[in-house]
Parts: structure tokens; sequence; C-alpha cells
């Protein structure tokens, strides 16, 4: 039997602009079976991003169901479930500029009532190759560091899930193979296997990197090949 640590099945949602309704997600369902890497394809307006806020209790779909290993979304706390069990990495890293790589990395375990996890916080900096920048501030990094640290901030309470939304989308070339190159090895990490939804524009990183691939289209997940 499959392991599938997210399941969703019809999820519809729309947007009141005005008198007219945007249908932006007409139906959509997928399983992410755990430790997947799965890439999330398709042209800017597909749906993509509501998808991800919604499988991340950022936004709430109209219609459908969502179960997270194997229990509906409702019987989590919305908010626990992102902060414990769901990490995010932006396009924009949003971190907070007035604070240092190592406190926006402690951050969510902060928010979550933890303050004990600096050990484990300089530990994950270290690992995505911030170590001498541990004290500096967003604007002091490249945005391949801001990209970094906002990684280790999505891991720093061991989520199961990863989800990253054009995660090289600001990144130069070779920047950005660096950040794929980066979640490859978080990827692969047999201590804790990690389960990852991550958009992209670009098939040929999808198909170098993910272990499984779907592209949306007009709101509906498009027939795999």
């Amino acid at each position: 039997m499959k392991d599938f640590i997210l399941q969703c099945n019809n999820i519809k949602k729309s947007f009141q602009i005005g008198k007219k309704k945007l249908e932006v997600l007409k139906g959509i369902s997928l399983d992410l079976e755990r430790s997947q890497w799965l890439m999330l394809l398709g042209a800017s307006g597909s749906g993509k991003t509501t998808l991800l806020n919604i499988l991340g209790t950022l936004e709430q779909p109209n219609s459908g169901s969502l179960k997270f290993d194997g229990r509906n979304y409702t019987e989590y706390n919305p908010t626990r479930l992102r902060n414990e069990k769901i990490g995010f990495v932006f396009q924009s890293y949003h971190l907070l500029p007035e604070l240092n790589v190592l406190e926006n990395v402690m951050l969510p375990a902060q928010l979550g009532g933890d303050y004990s996890l600096k050990k484990r916080a300089i530990e994950l900096i270290e690992r995505v190759g911030l170590k001498d920048r541990a004290h500096h501030r967003p604007t002091e990094l490249s945005g391949g560091e801001c990209q970094r640290a906002a990684i280790a901030r999505a891991l720093i309470n061991r989520p199961e899930l990863l989800l990253a939304d054009e995660p090289t989308g600001n990144l130069d070339t070779a920047t950005g193979h660096e950040i794929m190159e980066l979640f490859r090895e978080l990827h692969r990490d047999q201590k804790s296997p990690l389960s990852i939804i991550m958009i992209t524009h670009n098939p040929d990183l999808a198909h170098s990197y993910g272990t499984r691939s779907l592209t949306i289209s007009d709101g509906r997940i498009a027939p795999e090949n």
C-alpha cells in the first residue's frame, strides 16, 4: 500500500472580483507519496500558487477535501499544521529585514513557543552554507544567500512537507543551480526524508530534479504522459 503524506480531491477555488467570479482551480485532485518530490508546472495564472497556498493552509478552498498524513485538514489546527508539519520557501524570501539570519531562522520556532532551538538553527545555517553570515541582515546578503536563509527557516521545525513557490525565480542561473542542488541534498537526506512540492515554470528544471511532475492548465491538472 502506498504511503501518502498528502491527498487532495476535487479542490475548487474562486475569487469574487466586483461582479465577476474568477474560477482559479476547477477540480484539482492529486496524491503525494511520502518522500516524493513533485514539480508543478504551468503558465502564469494557471492556479499553481493558489493550490500551494491551499495545501499550506494559507487559503481555504471553496470545496473539495484535503488530507495530511491520512487525516482530514479539518482535524488539524491550521496554524499548528502549517507551523509544525509544513515548511514554506517563497520566491521573494520574505525574510524580516530588521532581523539577522539567525533570528529569521529561529522565528517560526519562537512563534510556536519554542525558544530552545538555537543550536539547531546554527546547524541549519551551516548546512545551507551561511556559517559566516549568521549575524548579517537580509540587506547585507545576496539573493542566493537570502534564499538559503529562507530554506533554513523553513526547516527549523522539522517539517514533513516542504512547499516551494518558484524558489529560483529571482536568482541568476548559476545561483539557481546551487539552490536546486541544496534542495536535492535535503530531499536525499536519509535521516529525515523530506516530501517536496515545488512550483517552477522551467520544464528542464522539473525533469532534472523532481521525482514526478504535473502541469496545471486553466485550473486543472493536465493528463500525465
